[in-house]
């Protein structure tokens, strides 16, 4: 003779268990989803070399069906080009940019001194700046630490040489 209530358990769960249930639902429809574009960008790039390149068509496809997702993600790239040492060198901020404009700006200006830099604490456009209520500023521009004093002096240097002209 069954259990009672046997039957009810499969069809209780937790707000958790549901949840999670139904992101493993959410998550295989989206493979189904990708997995089609995937098969329309084929379909499309197939279309395009039969019109553009006939003959080179069974050539693509073999190349495409031996291809495999590479397990290393560094597989095929060549010697000379440069990777990031294992551990980040560390940072320094040198400016305070107030607008993004600013910001890529002065980051022009010291990648052309040879000086590597790069954002941080960069704004949030979609939610409309409302974590920065009450700053000035856009972000931080970052360079290695080592080379902190040289970029603070080339910006120094390009702020005193800069023709602005007053505001009435």
């Amino acid at each position: 003779m069954p259990e009672p209530y046997s039957h009810m358990e499969t069809a209780l769960e937790t707000p958790l268990e549901a949840a999670a249930r139904q992101e493993g639902e959410r998550g295989a429809a989206q493979d189904r989803q990708e997995e089609r574009e995937a098969d329309m960008l084929v379909a499309d790039i197939d279309s395009y070399v039969a019109r553009t390149d006939p003959a080179s068509l069974p050539e693509a496809e073999r190349a495409l069906d031996d291809w495999e997702i590479p397990t290393d993600p560094l597989a095929g790239v060549p010697d000379n080009v440069a990777l990031p040492d294992a551990e980040m060198e560390p940072l320094a901020a040198v400016f305070a940019a107030g607008t993004e404009m600013e910001a890529n700006i002065v980051r022009g200006l010291l990648e052309a001194a040879g000086i590597p830099a790069t954002f941080d604490g960069l704004p949030a456009p979609a939610l409309g700046n409302v974590f920065q209520a009450g700053e000035s500023r856009w972000g931080d521009i970052l360079v290695p630490a080592r080379l902190a004093d040289q970029a603070r002096a080339a910006i120094a240097e390009a702020a005193a040489s800069a023709d602005v002209p007053d505001n009435p």
